[in-house]
């Protein structure tokens, strides 16, 4: 009867340290995954801005590319892992969006929106995220994975006059190099 005992305590302490480790290593993945996302705001971005400067696609009247062309950047497309596949890449801002700075649906909650949202007339790029456990947890994530500061999931964008639109043909620049991202890596994992 004790060795049973025993060999049922050995084998729960296993499946307990199992459980730790493929914790920690979900944890990485996560964390892995919106860094990457994070950067592929940047490139985006930074993709946004060098072909406006080099003038070779068609731009609108602020000087900004129309659409952002995936073939842009060859074999390697920027994607977000937070939201997978079997979506739109990219959103193009309409005219009723024109002047925003953030998309007015800022998650991607539904299939059919995109990964990404791109507005040509002040050249800004948005990453979409996951909602998740709360909204505030994932108004984090948005802010982190964005470089942006807002202050409500739904509430229309900021701007420097705080209006929540920016001036056309001159994008907003925010400081991309925030501090390490609090709480909503975990609220992903709950």
């Amino acid at each position: 009867m004790r060795l049973i005992l025993d060999s049922l305590m050995a084998v729960v302490l296993a499946a307990l340290l199992a459980g730790i480790l493929l914790h920690q290593r979900q944890e990485q993945q996560q964390q892995r995954d919106i860094d990457a996302l994070r950067a592929n705001v940047r490139l985006i971005q930074q993709q946004v801005m060098l072909q406006a400067a080099l003038e070779r696609v068609p731009r609108n009247e602020y000087g900004f590319p129309i659409t952002i062309d995936p073939q842009w950047f060859g074999d390697i497309v920027p994607r977000n892992p937070l939201l997978g596949s079997g979506r739109p890449w990219m959103e193009v801002a309409g005219a009723d969006e024109a002047r925003l700075i953030h998309p007015a649906v800022r998650t991607g909650d539904g299939a059919a929106t995109a990964c990404f949202w791109y507005n040509p007339v002040t050249g800004i790029v948005r990453a979409r995220v996951p909602h998740i456990v709360s909204d505030e947890r994932t108004l984090e994530l948005y802010n982190f994975v964005n470089g942006s500061s807002l202050s409500s999931l739904f509430a229309p964008g900021e701007s420097a006059s705080g209006d929540g639109v920016a001036a056309p043909g001159r994008p907003l620049i925010h400081k991309s190099d925030t501090p390490v991202l609090p709480d909503a890596l975990a609220s992903l994992r709950r």
